[in-house]
Formats: C-alpha cells, structure tokens, sequence
C-alpha cells in the first residue's frame, strides 16, 4: 500500500485545522486526532507476540433458541440470573485468540473454551447436561462469626473489656439469633433486636459497639458484602460527671475501710485513693521500684505497652504495707470495684478515687505534673518528658502534697 490509513487520516485532519479558525472545525479535528491515535494503536499490535496482547473480558447473553437445550436445572438457575456468563478473549499463538466461558454462581462451576465464539457457546450449552449437583457455599452463622471474633480479640485488649464483650454475647445473643447465617441477616432484623435496649443508654451504646465490631469484622474478611449495622444509629449515652469526695467524706471512708468487709481490697483501695491509678491498672504488672509505684498505663490503645510512675507519699506508707502485693485479693471482673464501691457515700464508684488524688494534688503541685502520674496524655509518659523532670525532682513534688486521712 502506498500509506497506511492511518497517513491519510492525519493529512485530512491537518488540512481541517488549516483551512479554518473556526472553533467549532479545530474541536473535530481534535476528535478525529483521537480517532487516529486509537487506529495507530491497534496497527501496532497487528503481527506481534500474543503474550503482549492483553486479555478482554465481558458478559456474554445466550439467545431463547440456546438456552431452550440447556438441562432443565441449569436453565431455572440461568434465567434467574439475567441469562448471562462471562466470557474472555485470552490470545493464543503469534496472532490468534481464544474464547473461554464461565459461569461461576450459587455453586456451579463451569468452564469450556475455544477458538470459535460460535463452537464456546455450543459446548457451554452441552456442558450444562453433564453438571453434577451444585456444591452449596457453606454458611457461617452469627454465632460462629461472634466466636470467631471473640476469640481474635482475646489478647488484643484488656481482659475485663473482654470478658464484658464475652458476657454480653452469652447473655443477649439467643439459641435462634448464633444460628441464623450471617448473610441472611438484616439491619430491619438487628434494629428489632436493639429495640430491647431502648430504655437502656448505656447498655445500647454497648451492645450496638458490640453488634458493629463483629459485622465490620465479618465484612473485612470478606463473609459478608455489607455490614447492616451501619444504618442502626449509634446512640452515645450521656456520662455522669465523677466528683471528688469532701475531706469528711475522705475520713469517712478511710474509717470505712478499716472494717473486716474489706480485708480483701483494703490494699487496693488505699493504692487507688494514694496514686491515682485506674483500678484496672493494679489487676497485673504491678511494683514498687526506688521509690516509686510502677504500672501498666492501660489508657494506650492498639496493643502499645507503656508505663508510668508515681513517687510515693509518706502519707501512703502508714497505711499501705507494700511488702504485701497492692492486686485485690478477690476475682477480678468488675467485683472488687463493687466491694470497695460500698465503703464510698451517695453511689459513688471506685474510679472517682482517681479525681480524689487528682483534686488533691493539683491544690499542691502544678497540672502538667499530675498528669504525668496520672498517665493521661501520650506526650507525658515516662520516657518522654521523665528526660525533663528526674526522679529526685519528682519525690520531691509529691512530698508537697498533703492528703486526707
């Protein structure tokens, strides 16, 4: 040939852009230089290896003649779903291709290819006569995925936090509900089930946490396509305000404490009331170490170890006996919180112990430094600002404080 097509093309759309300024002609020579481009692509591929062509993939619709000799099971599947398979154009040799078809859905699997699309067709059509019975996607029930779950996080975050998710599941989570397959299940069905804690805030923010953590969990290993939780509102129940006690108050359940009731927890109380710490802090990973009282700050989240420091009060050494461990002497899983709770007036719990020692120690010392030993901000661990602040300095702001007793 004297030129490709592609040649004349680019003449006729470079003679167009000359011949006028019209911005209406330049537009379509623009398109008709896109047209060219596609044209030189295609002539660049004619003649080349097939493994650098690249594979096209469709859907592929059967006509009512082809369908009509499918067997009779297959046909009811097939129609249902539209009629269609997928089809892919894969090259073969030098210059050749082939066509592969598949049908891949609720348990059938079936693959034929050849060179002609017309021939594909005709054996995905006699293939559907020799199937043999559909193998059934097995299910997963809510509760094998609640297990599942349950048994990921164990380890990943706190015990008690764990437990709490662990009982709520065996409480709330019936026999009919743990056997449903999870797929099957929908956000009408999971709003009836939280309608029971309507009444409850505190219980619903919890149980819709729970529902949410093991349906995300489900969708990011891919057993469901989508978490039917989402559209459920999350409903953040309103926090009562922890106050400090009153310094009668203060004696009052000191005096409390002395009671045989408290044997068990006496330790820890005076160890929440003289350092502050969460009552979950002093379960494990406790010491006393030159001085100090050394914990595990559990406010770190994503499995990230830290620990901090708090000196010692004098105060604290008359009632504490540190050769005895500060951990509660009783099971752990909220308990030991309720027994101390009951030496403590108008309902208050044992974390307000920790806004006790935190009240009291900024009337003494500046704020930046009870936040050290309260472990509240990651920019305050020991480690980062204990290089600014030394341990001799640190005794020495405590002895400042006076407490209660």
């Amino acid at each position: 040939m004297a030129g490709k097509i592609s040649d004349d093309l680019i003449a006729i759309s470079t003679m167009l852009m000359t011949a006028t300024e019209r911005g209406e002609l330049i537009r379509l020579a623009g398109e008709l230089n896109s047209t060219v481009l596609k044209v030189m692509e295609i002539e660049k591929t004619v003649g080349t290896p097939a493994e650098k062509k690249k594979a096209l993939s469709a859907t592929i619709k059967f006509t009512d003649e082809e369908i009509k000799g499918m067997s009779k099971t297959f046909k009811k599947e097939f129609v249902a779903n539209g009629c269609v398979a997928h089809i892919i154009k894969r090259p073969s040799g030098k210059t050749g291709f082939y066509y592969e078809i598949r049908y891949r859905r609720n348990g059938y699997n079936i693959t034929v290819s050849n060179k002609n699309l017309k021939t594909a067709k005709k054996m995905f059509v006699e293939r559907t006569m020799r199937l043999d019975e559909p193998i059934k996607p097995k299910t997963i029930t809510f509760g094998q995925m609640t297990d599942e779950w349950l048994n990921y996080k164990n380890g990943k975050v706190h015990f008690r936090t764990w437990q709490n998710y662990q009982t709520h599941a065996e409480r709330y989570f019936s026999a009919e509900m743990r056997a449903k397959d999870i797929k099957e299940i929908r956000t009408a069905y999971l709003s009836d089930f939280m309608s029971q804690f309507e009444g409850q805030p505190r219980m619903y923010e919890e149980m819709r946490i729970l529902l949410n953590s093991i349906f995300k969990y489900a969708l990011l290993n891919a057993v469901i396509s989508h978490n039917p939780v989402t559209l459920i509102p999350f409903k953040r129940a309103e926090r009562k305000s922890r106050r400090s006690l009153t310094d009668g108050e203060i004696r009052a359940f000191l005096h409390e404490l002395k009671r045989p009731r408290y044997d068990k927890v006496r330790q820890t109380a005076y160890a929440l009331y003289f350092f502050g710490v969460r009552p979950c802090e002093l379960e494990d990973d406790v010491k006393i170490e030159g001085g100090f009282l050394v914990v595990r700050n559990r406010k770190r989240k994503n499995g990230k170890i830290e620990y901090k420091k708090i000196p010692v009060p004098e105060q604290a050494r008359e009632y504490i006996d540190f050769d005895k461990p500060l951990t509660p002497g009783v099971c752990g899983g909220g308990y030991f919180t309720r027994i101390i709770a009951e030496a403590l007036p108008n309902n208050l719990t044992a974390y307000n112990l920790r806004h006790i020692f935190a009240t009291l120690c900024q009337k003494y010392v500046r704020s930046d430094i009870v936040d050290i030993w309260l472990g509240d901000s990651s920019e305050r661990l020991v480690g980062r600002v204990y290089t600014h602040f030394d341990d001799e300095f640190m005794k020495e702001q405590m002895g400042k404080v006076v407490f209660i007793t």
